[in-house]
Order: structure tokens, then sequence, then C-alpha cells
């Protein structure tokens, strides 16, 4: 019996694991909302995505800069354009770390 529950749980833990995995960068970049002020290749309210790729192409700082600001938020790298913080609505760090690998990638 304890054989089964052990293989029950860890079936039950590598389906939550491969759910959690199996939004696309896309999707989760809808999800919260970043498509509302971004696009892949337009500026919108915000920067594309490309654009935000390009200026920090060459800084090997940017991904713990940019998951710093969708975190805590800011303005002032793109004008007076605002990052709103996403501290409450992003709870698996993992999809911060996605997220900002699929938009230095554009």
């Amino acid at each position: 019996m304890k054989f089964l529950q052990s293989v029950l749980v860890t079936l039950l833990f590598f389906i939550s694991v491969s759910s959690a995995q199996a939004d696309s960068p896309y999707e989760l970049a809808q999800r919260y909302g970043c498509m509302a002020c971004h696009s892949a290749k337009e500026e919108l309210i915000g920067p594309s995505f490309k654009a935000i790729a390009d200026k920090y192409r060459s800084d090997s700082g940017a991904k713990n800069k940019l998951i710093t600001k969708l975190k805590t938020g800011g303005s002032g790298v793109w004008g007076v354009k605002v990052q709103p913080a996403y501290r409450d609505e992003i709870k698996n760090q993992q999809h911060y770390n996605v997220l900002v690998d699929w938009v230095l990638s554009q």
C-alpha cells in the first residue's frame, strides 16, 4: 500500500510540474497582461519586446535587471512610461525567468 501511495504522489508531482511548465512564454505574457502594453515588434504603450531585447542585448546583467523591473515596477528607462509591479500577480518565480528569457530572445 505504501508503495502505491508513493507512486501516486510521484505521479501527481510530475503532472503538476509538467502542467506548470506547459504555458508558452507568449501565453504567460497574455495571462499577466504584458500584451496590453507591449507587442513583439511594435511600440504600443510600452516598447516592443524586440526594442527591449535590442537595448539589453550586450548587458550581461540584463536578465536580473528585467526580473527586478517586473517585480518592483519602475519608470524612466523608456521615458515617462511606467512599468507596473507584478510581484503580487506572478506567484511562480520560474515565470519571471521564462518571460524575461523570451523577451531577450526577440
